[in-house]
């Protein structure tokens, strides 16, 4: 077997037109001699990994959002700005308290009109159960019954994937408590991150 340790990245004056033939390939261009890196469909500067991925969009909450009502409202401040002809695959961490325990909550989210959403929400109702809701449409799923402990911190998980149209706009958290006049909390910290896959 040869040692590949040292073999250099191929300098190039032009880039090739990224492929599927191409992906995994790194090449040196040399024109201002940074590494790129072919994924297939598009070349990466492999200087700007980690640091400021344009694919990546984020958003964190910064103040606890409170709904006492049955009706869905906006998390304000948890929302992603979403390009129109684009696919975003988005992963949602929410904090959450409920004031009692018979209080459960409901989590969904919005999307631009003509935009095609489905998510699957993960929501404990203990630390050994949780509601599972699969959405298939924004302003669906099912609220939670319960949860063990009142006013605690408990963890749902959203895995989102939106398919945008002709219309850009954003992806929006939405909460509601389970039980009218029972507090339902969204806690600071919670947070989005989008992937713009195409």
């Amino acid at each position: 077997m040869k040692d590949l340790a040292y073999r250099a990245a191929p300098v190039v004056s032009v880039l090739p037109a990224a492929s599927a033939a191409l992906a995994g390939v790194i090449a040196r261009l040399s024109t201002d001699n940074k590494p790129y890196w072919c994924d297939g469909t598009a070349w990466v500067d492999m200087t700007l990994l980690g640091s400021a991925d344009t694919r990546l969009t984020t958003a964190r909450l910064a103040a606890d959002v409170t709904n006492n009502t049955t009706t869905l409202a906006n998390v304000t401040g948890l929302a992603i700005a979403l390009a129109a002809n684009s696919t975003y695959a988005i992963d949602a961490q929410v904090m959450f308290q409920t004031a009692e325990t018979t209080t459960g909550i409901r989590l969904t989210q919005t999307v631009p009109t003509g935009a095609t959403v489905v998510a699957q929400w993960s929501t404990p109702t203990s630390l050994t159960a949780s509601t599972l809701a699969n959405q298939r449409a924004v302003d669906v799923g099912a609220a939670t019954t319960a949860i063990d402990t009142a006013n605690a911190n408990t963890l749902a998980r959203g895995s989102i994937l939106v398919v945008t149209g002709a219309t850009a706009g954003n992806l929006q958290i939405c909460f509601a408590s389970e039980v009218a006049a029972s507090n339902a909390v969204v806690k600071a910290g919670s947070n989005l991150v989008a992937t713009k896959v195409a």
